[in-house]
Parts: structure tokens; C-alpha cells; sequence
């Protein structure tokens, strides 16, 4: 199923460079395959790739995200960082993210986490495999991702 997705993305991608400049159509290759989702490169990618090198230059080893459907919002990613798992949501603006948080918290069910809205983003944190007892993790993934 992920070698499909890719292959869609790449479809689409290559689609979406016969209308923009050539620099637009390079740069936001290189924004959607970093972040692992299988839309075209848009300013949500960009605010997600943000978020993962943050964690990234603070230390931490986010996998890849994928394109995730879930009743947070439309536009989510998931993946995991040190083992815990996190959905990174992309909304029209900081007061839809705030909106989502109770969504996010349900998304995290009854395992130890977080979600709160950083902008237009929502992220959501599930230690759901006891990976970071500490919340050491946890407390490192909000701190690190940029307001």
C-alpha cells in the first residue's frame, strides 16, 4: 500500500511542475518526500517539515510520516519519534489547530500523551508501545516544535 502512495505522489508531483515555475516545482518535491506525505508540496508540508527538523536538530528520530486519515482534521500525518507515536494536523488557521485539541486528545485515547495546536498545526502524541516511561519524550516533542 506505502509503494502505491509513493507512486501517486510522484504522479502528482510531476503533474503539478508543468504549472509552476521550475524552482517552485523542485523545492516542494524535496519538501513532500521529507516529510513523508503523499499530497503535493504545499505551505502544510512546509509547516510539517518545520516541526520534524526541529526534532530532528533537537536530537530525536522522527520516522517517515505518511498521509493519515483521521477524525482530527483533513489534512493529518503520522509517524513516530523515539518510538512514541505522533500525528502532525495541518488546519486554515491557529484557530481551527486550538479547536482540534480535544479531537487530538481523543486520538491519544487512554494511553499517556498530549495534543496541542502550535499555529495552525495540531500535534498529537501517543506513547501507546511504553516507550518513554519518563515522558521525557513527550515533554521534548512540544518543547522543540516551533510555535
Amino acid at each position: 500500500m506505502t509503494a502505491v502512495r509513493w507512486l501517486v505522489c510522484v504522479a502528482v508531483l510531476a503533474g503539478c511542475g508543468k504549472t509552476e515555475p521550475s524552482g517552485a516545482a523542485s523545492s516542494g518535491s524535496a519538501s513532500a518526500e521529507s516529510a513523508g506525505s503523499a499530497g503535493s508540496a504545499t505551505p502544510a508540508s512546509s509547516a510539517r517539515d518545520a516541526v520534524i527538523a526541529a526534532w530532528k536538530a533537537g536530537g530525536l528520530t522522527p520516522s517517515a510520516f505518511t498521509v493519515a486519515t483521521t477524525p482530527v482534521g483533513p489534512d493529518c500525518a503520522t509517524g513516530t519519534v523515539n518510538s512514541v507515536d505522533v500525528m502532525i494536523c495541518v488546519f486554515g488557521g491557529s484557530a481551527d489547530a486550538k479547536a482540534a485539541e480535544d479531537k487530538g486528545l481523543t486520538w491519544v485515547g487512554g494511553t499517556t500523551g498530549a495534543a496541542q495546536a502550535r499555529g495552525s498545526l495540531l500535534i498529537g502524541i501517543a506513547d501507546r508501545h511504553k516507550a518513554d516511561p519518563s515522558g521525557r519524550t513527550i515533554n521534548q516533542l512540544m518543547k522543540l516544535a516551533p510555535p
